[in-house]
């Protein structure tokens, strides 16, 4: 993924420096304090559920006084839901395909869904807010959550 941004990034306009990095969500590479702003879309299905807390704790260090983390998720599909069984199912697929073949790849859905990811912010200490209606359909269920690191 680094080599296609890097091409696709070669014949960009502008002269913003731009740094491609390859690094753990959990344990990134950068000082604390580091970014005013951080983003998250589309990666959570790669941090386990038990990370979770680790993630957010990484999250908080990384931003700087006034920083925010922006993301999209949404709340947990309704029970009756087709869309909560398929990801069941394809989560039960990854976990046995998990416990086959080695290396691991984590790839699970329904993660780092509402209440949750606001109930894990809060707690560490972040005002949370979250915008619905923000999307059309089929993305009407998602939500922008902008979670600021209050000031000093």
């Amino acid at each position: 993924m680094l080599e296609e941004a890097g091409r696709r990034l070669a014949d960009a306009p502008g002269d913003a420096p731009i740094e491609l990095v390859r690094g753990d969500a959990l344990e990134a590479p950068f000082e604390d304090g580091a970014f005013d702003l951080i983003t998250c879309f589309g990666a959570f299905g790669h941090i386990l559920e038990e990370d979770e807390v680790r993630f957010v704790c990484e999250v908080d260090r990384l931003l700087a006084p006034g920083g925010r983390f922006v993301f999209i998720t949404s709340e947990r599909p309704s029970g009756w839901s087709a869309s909560l069984w398929v990801a069941r199912g394809f989560n039960a697929v990854m976990r046995v395909r998990n416990a086959l073949i080695k290396p691991e790849f984590v790839m699970y859905y329904l993660t780092f869904l509402l209440p949750g990811a606001r109930w894990l912010l809060e707690a560490r200490g972040l005002d949370v807010a979250v915008h619905g209606g923000v999307f059309e359909r089929p993305f009407g269920r998602a939500k922008v959550v902008i979670a600021t690191k209050p000031a000093r």
